[in-house]
């Protein structure tokens, strides 16, 4: 390896790591008590390296959010290639996809929720906005496609492919919410329990029956 080569892999890096240490301050202090200062200490590096890499910490935020959608995406477009066969599995396979979304990085997933309120939306950058709205709409592009196989081959009802794409999707970040809040009041969590019924029900709803 080549001394350019070298010093963009370091580069890349370090990247990684400023991403990954903001997503570990946001989940022990929460997105308002976070400073520049801080991530940089999370990622032992200096305030002046940081910014070399970021400007700001809505930045750094939105690109951790990103690289976990992109996953996500990723997961999606090896589901969709495999849908013919999966094809009687097709909702069983999508929810484990999401499951598997979540557990692979939960404090990414909860930051992206976060992210992704009205509030937040409307007070990032342009720029910021763009980059977030067009991730999602390549995620909401793969869902819908799933839909739409289904639907066309007559495992789920006659509906709207993107509509059933919402329901099944926001099914999903409903219960990871509502988790999130037992958490924050040191309630129980039940989510394996929820994730079967919510499976259950969703698929007597969904599913063609013949």
């Amino acid at each position: 390896m080549g001394i350019k080569e070298r010093r963009e892999r370091e580069k890349s890096e370090r990247r990684e790591s400023i991403l990954k240490a903001a997503i570990r301050v946001y989940d022990k202090e929460g997105y308002h008590a976070i400073t520049m200062e801080k991530i940089a200490e999370a990622a032992e590096l200096s305030r002046a390296t940081l910014y070399l890499y970021f400007k700001t910490k809505d930045e750094i935020f939105i690109h951790a959010i990103l690289s976990s959608s992109d996953f996500f995406r990723e997961r999606l477009e090896n589901l969709y290639a495999r849908r013919s066969e999966i094809k009687d599995k097709l909702l069983e396979s999508l929810w484990s996809t999401f499951i598997e979304f979540y557990e692979k990085d939960k404090e990414s997933f909860n930051a992206t929720l976060y992210f992704h309120q009205s509030e937040m939306i409307r007070n990032l950058p342009e720029n910021l906005r763009i980059l977030l709205d067009h991730s999602g709409s390549r995620i909401y592009g793969y869902l819908s496609k799933i839909m739409d196989y289904g639907i066309e081959q007559g495992v789920f009802r006659d509906c709207s492919a993107k509509t059933l794409a919402e329901v099944v999707w926001t099914s999903f970040l409903g219960i990871i919410h509502l988790e999130n809040s037992k958490r924050a009041m040191s309630r129980k969590g039940h989510l394996a329990v929820t994730w079967k019924l919510a499976l259950e029900l969703l698929s007597r709803s969904i599913l063609k029956r013949t």
